[in-house]
């Protein structure tokens, strides 16, 4: 098997894997029990919390909360934080380029009354710092914007919005780090918010984060035992934050060297589909490495990726959350890409394990593939 499908979900480290085998068998309790073995497991989770924060070079008042994953990150934050804000202004910000568990929480905040407006993308997919700054004005309180691009890879401006919104202080501004952790380095302290999924850094699913600095003054939006203090209500999973801890922990060891990698193997691959007559790349070329979306215009995604798939490589069309809907993807669609070269698209997505032997493999699969379809694909757009 060659999986080149990460940007979806990784595989899962072995010492992570252990870790919560680990957790789960010796220290199974619950965290709020206040016998001795509930408040040892309360303490080891204090701990990693701690050195979460550390992993993330994270600043005082960040605090971090423990999630199922980026999209219950997304809604407590993004909810959260505009309805708290709403006796201060009504309008929240976004891209058509996110994540649908960012749209679609914005559109449901716009149902219940909150003005949504949409920062226009750049031709390459960025966000457009002057659509931004002609939507700021006092009635906003909420801006979001992913770090990297979950289909085509792009790497946002983050610092550059983060210095705009400076001057609108009343604004909260979230960032989904979910694609950035660990391959692209960024400050986080110049975002209010940021979510992380741990299966997307060789963590295990079911897991993740929510980094927030204003925790007092967000309303929450799940009710109950009041665990997370406050704005996560639920038993506490002790043995899956702590595997999450180490699987950050990991990745922080490996950066530099997984850097390389991602670099070296997500440009050998690039030089490799440019030499297909029709075959079109579609992410940006200072898009993030290990990110690559192409397009065979004229073949459908759901083909080419059945095709591969019969050489045993796992590829997919777009996100993994929103492959399976008859609609196009708005991130292409907000790039201007027309309906063939939309429905023609696929995604690459690598990790640093990548073997040299794998990408020879995977080249020669390619041009199978591309030998049974390229009478198919329109080379005039």
């Amino acid at each position: 098997m060659i999986y080149l499908d990460n940007a979806a979900t990784t595989k899962p480290n072995e010492d992570v894997i252990q870790t919560y085998t680990q957790m789960n068998q010796q220290y199974f309790f619950n965290p709020n029990s206040p016998h001795s073995a509930g408040i040892k497991i309360a303490h080891l989770l204090d701990k990693a919390r701690e050195n979460i924060k550390q992993y993330l070079n994270l600043k005082d008042p960040f605090n971090i909360i423990f999630t199922s994953g980026a999209t219950e990150s997304n809604n407590i934050a993004l909810q959260g934080m505009a309805k708290a804000k709403k006796r201060f202004g009504n309008t929240i910000l976004t891209t058509k380029m996110e994540h649908p568990s960012v749209l679609e929480t914005m559109r449901g905040l716009e149902d219940e009354g909150f003005n949504l407006k949409y920062i226009k993308t750049t031709n390459d997919g960025k966000l457009d710092i002057s659509s931004l700054q002609e939507l700021l004005n006092d009635d906003v309180v909420l801006v979001t914007c992913m770090h990297v691009n979950n289909v085509m890879g792009q790497i946002q401006p983050i610092e550059e919005i983060s210095r705009i919104l400076e001057e609108y202080p009343k604004v909260h501004f979230h960032v989904d780090g979910v694609q950035g952790f660990g391959k692209v380095p960024l400050d986080i302290n110049l975002a209010d918010s940021y979510s992380l999924s741990a299966h997307k850094f060789h963590g295990l699913k079911g897991s993740g984060i929510l980094a927030i600095k204003q925790i007092k003054s967000i309303k929450q939006i799940i009710f109950g035992g009041g665990q997370e203090q406050g704005l996560r209500s639920g038993t506490v999973n002790a043995p899956v934050n702590i595997a999450l801890a180490k699987a950050m922990r990991i990745m922080n060891d490996r950066m530099e060297g997984n850097a390389q990698a991602l670099s070296q193997r997500g440009k050998e691959i690039r030089a490799f589909v440019e030499q297909y007559k029709g075959v079109l790349i579609n992410s940006p070329i200072d898009a993030a490495p290990y990110i690559l979306n192409i397009s065979f215009p004229g073949v459908k995604g759901e083909v080419l990726v059945n095709a591969f798939s019969k050489f045993e490589i796992y590829l997919s069309t777009t996100s993994a959350c929103s492959s399976k809907k008859s609609s196009h993807n708005e991130t292409l669609k907000a790039m201007g890409l027309s309906n063939l070269v939309i429905e023609g698209s696929i995604r690459i997505s690598i990790a640093p394990d990548l073997t040299n032997e794998q990408i020879e493999r995977f080249k020669d699969a390619f041009d199978k593939v591309y030998k049974e379809v390229k009478e198919l694909i329109k080379y005039e757009l």
